[in-house]
């Protein structure tokens, strides 16, 4: 990859500033070093735009008004091999995307497609200018030179007290508008430089100098490729981080926010995705490298009593092995210490942890809801290898006094049933077809292999709204299109599949 010339500073102008303060790569000057006085307000910016990356991925379901052609260098095209997560959008992403999101806009023709001129650009980055210390705004500052990649990432820097900094990565369409309007940025904390179509934005001149100037990127860097290489399908949306490498930097501060599994440390890497269908929006979240997976994902076997329950299931999530996860959950609690008050508790309702806890969760369960939203019915149904104790142990816990639920389990062959309606109750203790309806199959990937299931009907729950009438109902008529939502999590060889799916009808 060639790299811009980064010339050493000419000799000091009339104005007493070397020629290094006035040019950055061709580009106005940049503010001074930062002050103490400001950085809560920068990070707060840098920060912010992380999350909203993050929103966007997960909550905006891409609505992308611009349909140009594809092709040009991506924002891991000029980040280092050593960045240590990222997370990107892209507003120019392959045919069969654009084809597969314009069909999806189709189907909500009373759905705004961005901001209030339909600009999805401004939805994304108005929330990073909000407040900013500096006076730029998306309109006169940003608007005129912004081009259809943006990303956030967290790259390493040894020399700050996190031993992390943000950078804000925005494709360029008009270098001279962007130099022009960011040039002159009165204030501290905000630095850039540019590398390619690409304008760098974090905290230092330092930071985005050497960013610029890094030799090796993270396009180059197998892990990484191989990471988005294993998503199926094109995206129009990335989200990428290296798990071992925040727990290197970050240890400290990752533990004592409680990151990791089950106390143990992070490893591997994750790559999340966002794929779209002609009647489906697809994110699909890999775990790759790790020692090895945790929790319910990690079950040998999967869940199949979700697919045996009522055709009218309107939610339900289903889990494999909870039974023994929560068993080594429990060991490991108790070798820590157990406070006397709750183990005073545990002895009162006569419980044998962590033999009970086995019997009660089973290796495999399942929650579903049936009915209708003005009068929801909840039930659940269970695999164990002891009924019998399995219905005592609920009988006296969810019956004691303190809790008192007027719910009543049934004792089965292979496992209990436990609802507050008997009708309920019976119908779970049949075999029932959701998973063989059209909605469950559009909408739940893997769901023979995976260890969690999810699924939510979204197309009954929208009708129902409908049906009430009123501001209410004109509301659920705007989303009358949505069918069903579900989410799936395997185990794999290195790591876990996560996909959840949105599907529309």
């Amino acid at each position: 990859m060639t790299q811009p010339p980064h010339p050493g500073p000419p000799p000091p102008s009339d104005s007493g500033r070397s020629g290094a303060d006035e040019i950055h790569d061709g580009l106005p000057p940049a503010p001074p070093e930062p002050a103490e006085g400001p950085r809560r307000a920068r990070r707060a910016l840098l920060l912010t735009g992380a999350a909203t990356g993050a929103l966007v991925l997960g909550g905006t379901g891409y609505a992308v008004a611009s349909f140009l052609s594809g092709g040009g260098p991506q924002p891991e095209e000029v980040l280092p091999a050593d960045t240590l997560a990222l997370a990107k959008l892209d507003l120019d992403p392959a045919a069969g995307q654009k084809a597969a999101v314009a069909s999806l806009l189709g189907r909500f023709p009373d759905l705004q497609t961005g901001g209030d001129d339909g600009d999805l650009r401004s939805t994304v980055v108005t929330p990073l200018l909000e407040g900013n210390p500096w006076g730029l705004s998306y309109d006169s500052d940003v608007e005129p030179w912004l081009g259809d990649r943006m990303a956030v990432a967290a790259v390493p820097d040894p020399g700050s007290e996190s031993g992390v900094a943000p950078v804000v990565v925005l494709a360029v369409t008009d270098q001279e508008a962007m130099a022009d309007r960011l040039g002159a940025v009165d204030g501290t904390g905000f630095a850039y430089a540019v590398r390619e179509d690409y304008v760098l934005i974090s905290e230092t001149q330092e930071t985005v100098d050497r960013l610029a100037a890094a030799e090796s990127t993270l396009a180059e860097d197998e892990e990484y490729s191989g990471d988005l290489a294993a998503l199926d399908g094109d995206q129009v949306a990335v989200a990428w981080a290296d798990l071992a490498g925040l727990q290197d930097v970050l240890g400290e501060t990752m533990a004592t926010a409680g990151a990791g599994f089950g106390g143990q440390p992070l490893t591997g890497r994750m790559v999340l995705g966002v794929h779209a269908e002609s009647d489906a929006l697809e994110v699909e979240g890999l775990t790759r490298g790790a020692t090895a997976p945790a929790g319910p994902v990690a079950a040998t076997e999967p869940t199949r009593l979700v697919l045996d329950l009522p055709e009218d299931t309107v939610a339900a999530l289903s889990i494999s092995g909870l039974g023994d996860a929560a068993a080594e959950a429990w060991t490991s609690t108790e070798g820590a210490g157990v406070p006397p008050e709750i183990q005073e508790q545990l002895t009162a309702l006569g419980l044998d942890l962590p033999d009970d806890l086995r019997a009660v969760l089973g290796s495999d369960v399942a929650l579903a809801v049936l009915g209708d939203l003005t009068a929801p019915q909840f039930g659940v149904r269970a695999v164990t290898g002891d009924p019998q104790r399995a219905v005592q142990v609920l009988g006296e816990v969810l019956g004691s006094p303190d809790i008192g639920l007027p719910v009543s389990a049934t004792p089965l062959e292979d496992g209990y049933v436990l609802s507050t309606d008997q009708a309920v109750a019976d119908a779970l203790a049949e075999d029932g077809g959701l998973g063989d309806t059209e909605a469950f199959r559009d909408a739940v990937a893997d769901p023979g292999s995976a260890g969690v299931i999810g699924f939510v009907d979204l197309g009954a729950l929208v009708d129902q709204v409908g049906e009430q009438g009123g501001d209410a109902g004109a509301e659920a008529a705007r989303f009358a299109a949505l069918d069903a939502l579900g989410f799936s999590a395997t185990a794999t060889d290195d790591g876990g599949r996560f996909v959840l799916r949105v599907t529309t009808r």
